[in-house]
């Protein structure tokens, strides 16, 4: 009985869009539109200050990114045991790409204060570019 009533309520919190899955899609769809103030929403406080760097490097193809069309999804997503650490794995398919054509990536995500928050270090961020 706990067990179903477990399971019940991480469904509940996952098809609410507080889940990792929701919150990793929301992050990627407002930076891939360029709104990098709106994505510090859902990030950790470091990863809100890498976002600052690049919004201060993308201005000039701010208004680029916000006529582009890209369609995130959702592949599958990893809780750890502890429940605090997430990894949510993607693709990024723009407006003339094939879904079988976007690479693969992955977000990390950790609990803040009991919310679910994108988190990257330097060093993932260099292994995406």
């Amino acid at each position: 009985m706990l067990f179903l009533m477990l399971m019940s309520m991480t469904m509940l919190v996952s098809c609410s869009g507080g889940g990792p899955e929701g919150v990793a899609k929301k992050f990627l769809e407002l930076t891939n539109k360029g709104e990098f103030e709106k994505a510090k929403e859902y990030c950790d406080k470091d990863t809100a200050a890498l976002i600052g760097m690049m919004e201060s490097m993308a201005k000039n193809k701010a208004e680029e990114m916000k006529d582009k069309d890209v369609k995130i999804v959702i592949i599958s997503s990893e809780v750890n045991e502890e429940g605090d650490k997430a990894k949510v794995t993607y693709k990024s398919i723009e407006e003339d790409q094939k879904e079988e054509d976007a690479k693969e990536s992955q977000l990390d995500l950790i609990k803040v204060d009991g919310d679910w928050k994108v988190t990257i270090d330097k060093e993932n961020m260099k292994k995406e570019e």
